[in-house]
This record gives structure tokens, C-alpha cells and sequence, in this order.
């Protein structure tokens, strides 16, 4: 549709109109082409349009101006026929001039009127293109927002999906970082458990220890006893061997005096013979059993020096062991001096450790505290989330029906225009009110555009909310696997600790073990010599008993043999 069209009808038919008032001839034609018109544009205007006359402010307007035009064409035609009338009769009156002048005045302010209201229609016609052209380019707009709505929607399904999964995975560390700090307490109440009986076993290795050192005490004592009772026993032993030297020289003299006596009995004695004979047998037996003492005392002093000389190296080795004893007794106090020092750095270690121990607890009930306000957070923004959500697809149907009523009655008030725009040229005041509801249309789309402004604004806002609560998971998250490698490395500590207090309180069993292992194998040691001693003693003395009662009881006479007895008991 150009936009002079719809004036040049106008214009021809006001030049028509003027000229009417010169040419008589044409008056009538004029009048009889209105008069014909007439009729035809009200049947159109209001058969038509009657019934959208409360329907639009538009149609009210263009029926406004079409009877705007109808008086003006009416006052026109009445003028015409006065001028006809006028013409006719060739007379001319004062009220016939005064009529004339006033028709003629209300013609003109009549056209002059229809001239402004044609003028105005020309100004709203190309106005109206320029809106039709810019609704064209705001549909295109909204089309293009609707997109971006469309892509909004989806990025905050997927920002809601992505703050869903965050939730759970939150939830789930911090199941994961309550069920680890509830091991870790059983840890560390296991591990307090197990140091108190590790104390308790350290004042028993200690009462131990001061008993040991009691029982060495103890057996030092008694070892310089029996030493002293051995020395006195050697002595005893010694002087015993000297009086059995002494007491067997003298009996060789006695042998030898008796066999002298012998020799004189053998040549007194011829006559008795079987005494002699039981004599001879007597010595015989005797000799053999001389031989036999001779090999025993031998025996006996060869025993003697080997005991001696045992005694001697037993003497020796029990000094040597008791050295050693006092040396492990200096190591062993220089050990439990050490280990009384690093059992007091491990005590002073473990009160270190249950107050970061204490403070690591404080530090993951804070966490745990911030991570259920986190919670409690994202929960409120996903409500939100949820809300928007909801605003936001309600504002979207809004649009989607503002939209489809906008476009449904844009394009039949464009239908209308093009279907009646012909018939309305002659009419430019309908043009204004469509050109005002264009305006509305326009006002409107402005609107809704801002709208979908704040309600990109609100989306965007929402998307920095999450990610900010993201950003904030994250950095819970990573405060937590902080947490977690805190704990691990306090229970490494905790482990090394107990490793520590395993080896010492194995050393500390394997040196006690050791220690009285030693002691046992030295008082048996003692014991198996001391019996061994006394046995060989009683059996040497037993033997002399035996040895010496059958000599002197059954070869030697009365009085030497009792001389000799007496001496042995002395």
C-alpha cells in the first residue's frame, strides 16, 4: 500500500468541490455523485463496522471521521443547491447574501477542518507503516528472547540438575567424613585404652625391675656368701688334704714298722703255720689293698688338684660373671634412664596429639556445622530455583498468549485495514485511532520486552547464586579432604606412636626375659657346682671312711688300728 494513495482521492475530490462553486454544471453532478456515495458509505461503515464499534477505539474513530466527512459533503451539497438556487433566480437579497456568506463560512470551516483531518490521515498513514515495519522488527525480537528464555530454561535445568548433584555428593561426604570421624574416636579411644595399659605394664616392668634389682642385690649377697664359704670350704679341704697326707706317710711308716714286725713274726713264728699262712694272705690282701689306696689317693690327689683348678676357673668365671652383671646393671640402668626419657616424650607426644586431636575434632564440627548451613542453603536455593522456575514458565505462557492475542488481533486489524483501506481514504481520522492502537501494541511489546529484561536478570542473578554456592561446595569439599588428610596423618602419627611403645615394651620383655634368664642360669650354675662340690666331697669322705675302717678293722691290730680311727675322727 504506497502512502499517497489514500490522499489523492481527497484531494481530487475537495479540487472538484471548489470548482463546483464556479461551474453551475458540475454542481449538479457533484450532487448527484455524493448523494450516491452516500448511501453506499454508510451501508459499508455501518453494516460493517457497526458491530466492532465497541469492539475497538479504532472503529469508533474511523466512523467519527466518516461522518465528519458525510456533514462536510451534506453542508457542501446544501451550499451547491443555494448557489444553483441562486443562479436560477438571479436575484439577490440582503438575507439570501447573509445565508450565502454563512454557508459559505461553514463550508470553508468545514473544509478547512476536512484539510487538517486529511493532512493528520496522511501523517498516521506513514506513521503506520513505520509501525508496521517496526512491529515486523519487533516480532523478530521477540522471537529472538523467546530463544534466549528457551535457552535460559534450559541452562538452569541443567544448573539445577548440577546443584542436585552437588547436594547428594555433599551428603554423601559428609556421611562419609561422620562415619570416618566416629572410626577415629573408636581409634583414639582404643589407642587411650591401650596407652593406660601400656602405663600400667610400664610401673609393672618398673616394680619388676626394682624386684630384679632387689633379687641381684640378693644374689650378689649370696654369692659373696657362698664365695666366702667356698673359700672357707677350700681352706678346710686344704687342711683336711694335709692331715690326710700327714695321716697316710704315717701309715706307710706304721706299713713299714709292721712289716718289719711282720718279718720277725714270719722267723718267731714257724710254728703257727696256719696263722702265718692267714697272716701271709692278710698281707697279701693288704698289699692289694695298699696298691689299691696308692692308685686312689693317687686318683684322690688328682681329683683334688682337678677341683682345685675347677674351683679356681669357677672362682674366676663367677667373678667375671659378677663383673658383667654390674656392667649390664650400670646398661640396664642407662637404658631405663632412656627409656624413662622417651617415655616421657612419647607421654608428652600423646598430649600433643589429643590436643590436635581435640582441635581437629573442633575444626570438623565446625565444617560439619557449615556444610548443613550449606545444606540448608542450597536447599533455600533450590526452592528458589523451583519458584523462578515456576515464574518463570507461568511468565512464559503469559508471553505465548500476549503474544498469540497480540499477533491474533495485529493481523486482523491488518486484515481489516487492507480489506477497508480503499473505503477509508476518504475517512483519515479512522487512520489516527489504528495508529494510537498500534502505539498501545507497541507500548505493550516495550513492556513485555522489559519483563523478559528482568526476568533474564533474575535467571542470571540465580546462575551467579549457584555458582557461588558451587564455588562455596567446592571449597567444603576440599576443607573436608583437608580434614581427612589431617586425620590420616595424625593417625600415622598415632600408628608410628604405638609401633614405638610395641618395640620398647618388647625390648623391655625381651631384656627382663634376658635378664632373668641369666640370673637362673647363674644360680643354677651355682647350685649344680656347690651340689656337685658337696656330693664329691661326701663321697671322698665316705670312701676315706670305708677305706680306712676296713684297713684298720680287719689287718692291723687293736691299738694301732683305734690310733688310728682316733686320728681320722680328729
Amino acid at each position: 500500500m504506497r502512502a499517497m494513495s489514500p490522499e489523492d482521492p481527497y484531494q481530487d475530490s475537495l479540487d472538484d468541490d471548489l470548482d463546483g462553486f464556479s461551474e453551475p454544471g458540475r454542481g449538479s453532478r457533484i450532487r448527484s455523485s455524493v448523494y450516491t456515495k452516500t448511501p453506499e458509505m454508510e451501508s459499508n461503515c455501518y453494516g460493517d463496522y457497526g458491530a466492532t464499534v465497541d469492539k475497538s477505539p479504532l472503529m469508533k474513530t474511523l466512523m467519527d471521521a466518516e461522518s465528519a466527512a458525510n456533514s462536510a459533503a451534506v453542508q457542501l451539497m446544501s451550499f451547491k443547491e443555494t448557489l444553483e438556487d441562486d443562479f436560477a433566480d438571479s436575484r439577490h437579497s440582503a438575507s439570501d447574501n447573509r445565508r450565502m456568506s454563512r454557508q459559505r463560512g461553514l463550508l470553508l470551516e468545514k473544509l478547512e477542518v476536512f484539510k487538517r483531518i486529511n493532512k493528520s490521515v496522511r501523517q498516521q498513514l506513514k506513521d503506520l507503516q513505520d509501525a508496521e515495519a517496526s512491529r515486523m522488527e519487533t516480532d523478530k525480537h521477540i522471537d529472538l528472547l523467546l530463544k534466549k528464555l528457551t535457552q535460559a530454561e534450559c541452562d538452569n535445568l541443567e544448573n539445577t540438575e548440577n546443584a542436585v548433584h552437588a547436594t547428594k555428593s555433599v551428603e554423601t561426604t559428609r556421611a562419609h567424613l561422620q562415619g570416618q570421624l566416629h572410626s577415629k574416636e573408636a581409634d583414639n579411644n582404643r589407642l587411650t585404652v591401650q596407652l593406660r595399659g601400656l602405663e600400667r605394664q610400664l610401673t609393672e616392668q618398673k616394680l619388676e625391675i626394682d624386684g630384679l634389682r632387689r633379687e641381684i642385690s640378693s644374689v650378689s649377697e649370696k654369692a659373696e656368701q657362698e664365695k666366702e664359704a667356698l673359700k672357707k670350704a677350700t681352706r678346710a679341704q686344704k687342711q683336711r688334704a694335709e692331715r690326710f697326707e700327714a695321716a697316710v706317710d704315717k701309715c706307710y711308716t706304721q706299713l713299714r714298722e709292721k712289716d718289719v714286725q711282720l718279718a720277725e713274726a714270719c722267723s718267731e713264728r714257724d710254728t703257727w703255720k696256719r696263722q702265718q699262712e692267714q697272716k701271709t694272705n692278710a698281707r697279701l690282701l693288704l698289699d692289694a689293698q695298699i696298691g689299691l689306696l696308692k692308685g686312689q689317693i693317687a686318683d684322690v690327689t688328682a681329683k683334688l688338684q682337678k677341683e682345685r683348678e675347677e674351683f679356681t676357673a669357677a672362682n674366676e668365671v663367677l667373678l667375671l660373671k659378677v663383673e658383667k652383671l654390674n656392667a649390664e646393671n650400670g646398661d640396664i640402668g642407662l637404658e631405663n634412664a632412656t627409656l624413662k626419657a622417651s617415655i616421657v616424650e612419647l607421654e608428652l607426644q600423646l598430649v600433643h596429639s589429643e590436643a590436635a586431636l581435640k582441635e581437629e575434632s573442633t575444626v570438623s564440627q565446625e565444617r560439619k556445622d557449615q556444610s548443613e548451613q550449606y545444606q540448608s542453603q542450597a536447599a533455600e536455593l533450590q526452592m528458589e530455583v523451583d519458584d523462578l522456575k515456576i515464574k518463570l514458565e507461568s511468565f512464559l505462557r503469559e508471553a505465548e498468549h500476549i503474544r498469540e492475542g497480540r499477533d491474533a488481533e495485529v493481523e486482523k486489524v491488518r486484515l481489516e485495514l487492507e480489506g477497508r483501506v480503499k473505503e477509508l481514504e476518504e475517512y483519515p481520522e479512522l487512520l489516527s485511532t489504528t495508529e494510537q492502537s498500534l502505539a498501545e501494541c507497541q507500548d505493550n511489546l516495550k513492556r513485555s520486552e522489559k519483563r523478559c529484561a528482568d526476568k533474564a536478570e533474575a535467571i542470571r542473578q540465580l546462575q551467579v547464586k549457584v555458582e557461588r554456592q558451587g564455588e562455596k561446595m567446592r571449597s567444603s569439599v576440599d576443607m573436608k579432604e583437608s580434614i581427612h588428610e589431617a586425620n590420616s596423618q595424625l593417625q600415622q602419627k598415632m600408628d608410628a606412636l604405638q609401633k614405638q611403645m610395641e618395640e620398647l615394651h618388647g625390648e623391655n620383655q625381651e631384656l627382663a626375659e634376658k635378664q632373668f634368664e641369666v640370673r637362673l642360669k647363674d644360680l643354677q650354675l651355682s647350685l649344680d657346682q656347690s651340689e656337685s662340690h658337696k656330693q664329691s666331697i661326701q663321697n671322698y669322705v665316705d670312701f676315706l671312711k670305708n677305706s680306712y675302717a676296713t684297713m684298720f678293722d680287719e689287718g692291723l691290730p687293736q691299738a694301732p688300728s683305734s690310733f688310728g680311727s682316733s686320728y681320722f675322727l680328729k
